[in-house]
């Protein structure tokens, strides 16, 4: 048996820290990705996400806060839920634009005042908790998609979040 390619997604992590690997199929919905996410230790591990295909194998780290700072700025992340995207907190467009934001927010081509311009990229994944696993999968595996038919080179992460959009606090 041929082993399948494995891509992976990866983000920052301290230099101790070693990957958690949980296989996505064995959760029952986005609040078991939450929760484990929840209970991992961030000083000791980091959790990956494995999701397996017939043709390969999808490894996500999604960007942790462990006595770090969060340091993105507002157009340097969309939204993305299982039927619709918000970039730059003013913007929303359906899920089926996620060729054209995706391009946007990667590569930014058109210098797009709504889309980031630096090398910092985080897409931020934010679905109802009750929400079955192959929904999420699904989702996941759309983007990841997208990114490949793009055949970009760039540097990003994902951010499995409960909250929803991040407001930026005035100084």
């Amino acid at each position: 048996m041929q082993e399948k390619p494995v891509q992976s997604f990866l983000t920052y992590r301290m230099e101790q820290q070693k990957f958690v690997e949980i296989d996505i199929d064995l959760l029952q919905n986005f609040g078991d990705m939450l929760n484990v996410i929840d209970t991992t230790d961030c000083r000791k591990n980091a959790s990956l996400f494995k999701i397996e295909t017939d043709s390969t194998i999808y490894k996500i780290q999604h960007l942790q806060f462990c006595e770090s700072i969060f340091d993105y700025k507002l157009k340097q992340i969309i939204y993305i839920n299982t039927d619709s995207i918000k970039v730059n907190d003013e913007l929303s467009y359906p899920i089926d634009n996620l060729d054209g934001i995706l391009k946007n927010h990667l590569v930014n081509e058109q210098n797009d005042e709504n889309y980031p311009s630096t090398e910092k990229r985080l897409i931020s994944i934010h679905i109802d908790e009750s929400k079955n696993i192959k929904e999420v999968k699904k989702l996941l595996l759309n983007i990841i998609s997208t990114f490949n038919s793009l055949q970009m080179k760039t540097n990003f992460a994902f951010m499995f979040d409960r909250y929803g959009m991040i407001k930026e606090v005035p100084f």
